[in-house]
């Protein structure tokens, strides 16, 4: 289990993604609007918001060595809204969450997540570019 920022996320599953030949569309880190990985593969699009379990440690705002459990919670909210608002503008785009796996983070949202995946959203859990749990 790993501490990731959201920077992280992205770049490691962008590499994943890669290595089971997706390509990456659009890949927005930082503060950047729209959404975070944009991928393309036999015509099918793929759409995930991304959240860390830390803040960059060159923020001015990281206060501490990892997000808290209020704030894991308000990150995950404020994903699936994005996902939510993704999917109902990219109705037939696979949609998903990635998080880093992260056994503090994965305890305070998994029975949400769970019932995310109701909704048909994927869930990727990332340790490292080759290390991604798909749900």
């Amino acid at each position: 289990m790993v501490k990731l920022t959201e920077n992280e996320v992205i770049d490691f599953l962008c590499v994943w993604l890669k290595n089971k030949d997706w390509k990456i569309l659009e890949k927005s880190k930082g503060h950047s609007r729209g959404v975070d990985i944009k991928a393309m593969k036999n015509k099918k699009t793929l759409i995930i918001e991304a959240k860390g379990s830390k803040g960059s440690p060159s923020s001015p705002v990281t206060t501490r060595p990892y997000f808290d459990s209020g704030q894991i919670k308000d990150h995950f909210g404020k994903a699936i809204v994005k996902v939510l608002e993704e999917k109902h503008t990219n109705p037939s785009a696979i949609i998903g969450i990635a998080h880093p796996n992260d056994g503090y983070l994965r305890g305070h949202i998994e029975a949400a997540a769970c019932e995310v995946r109701k909704f048909g959203i994927k869930l990727y859990w990332v340790e490292s570019p080759s290390v991604v749990i798909e749900q």
